[in-house]
C-alpha cells in the first residue's frame, strides 16, 4: 500500500488478490483478499490467527475503497483490539457506508468480543455515539448507537436522558421502543 491508496491493476482490482495467496506476513495483502468473496474466510482466518502483528494491515484496510472490506477490518478489530486501535476505530465511525460506522460502534462498546484486555475508553467514542444517535439519517446506525450506549447506561446516567429523548422522539418506531427498553 502506498500512502492511504491501495494499488491496483488496471482492471480495478488490488494487485494482491490478483496474484493469489500472499506471503503469510504479507498482512496487507490478506487484507486485500478480504475484497475477493472467494478468498474472503482464509483471509479472515489467516489475519485473525496472526493476532497483534496484522494490526497495522488491518487498520490500514480501514481505507480501503470497498465497503466490505473495511467492515470485515472493523470485525477483525473488535476481536483483536489494541490500545493503539482505538482510535481508528474511533475514526470509521465516520465511515461513508452505514455498516462500517454501525460496526465500528459495536466494536468499540462491546467487550464480550475482545480477546485481549482493552477496554476502549468511554470518553473517547460516546460522544460519537451520542451525536450519530441524534444526526444520523440511517435506522441501522441508529439501533447501532442505541446498543453501543445501552452498554454503559448503567455507568452513566447523563446518557438514560440521550437514550430517552430516542424513545421518545425517533423517526422510526422500532427504534423508539429498542431505546425505551434500556431507560425502564
Amino acid at each position: 500500500m502506498t500512502g492511504n491508496r491501495w494499488p491496483e491493476d488496471d482492471t480495478g482490482r488490488t494487485v494482491d488478490a490478483v496474484r493469489g495467496r500472499p506471503a503469510p506476513n504479507d498482512f496487507d495483502g490478506w487484507v486485500a483478499q478480504l475484497g475477493v468473496s472467494s478468498c474472503r474466510p482464509r483471509a479472515k482466518r489467516h489475519l485473525m490467527i496472526s493476532g497483534p502483528p496484522a494490526l497495522p494491515a488491518i487498520e490500514r484496510g480501514l481505507q480501503h475503497r470497498k465497503p466490505i472490506v473495511r467492515r470485515l477490518c472493523v470485525n477483525l478489530l473488535d476481536r483483536l483490539v489494541h490500545e493503539e486501535s482505538v482510535s481508528a476505530l474511533v475514526g470509521a465511525l465516520d465511515d461513508e457506508a452505514p455498516e462500517v460506522s454501525a460496526r465500528a460502534l459495536h466494536a468499540l462498546a462491546c467487550d464480550l468480543c475482545k480477546q485481549n484486555e482493552c477496554r476502549p475508553g468511554e470518553d473517547l467514542w460516546v460522544p460519537r455515539a451520542v451525536e450519530l444517535l441524534r444526526t444520523s439519517t440511517n435506522p441501522d446506525v441508529r439501533a447501532a448507537a442505541i446498543d453501543a450506549l445501552s452498554k454503559v447506561v448503567s455507568r452513566r446516567p447523563d446518557l438514560a436522558v440521550v437514550l430517552r429523548a430516542a424513545a421518545e422522539t425517533d423517526a422510526n418506531r422500532g427504534l423508539r421502543s429498542k431505546a425505551r427498553r434500556y431507560v425502564n
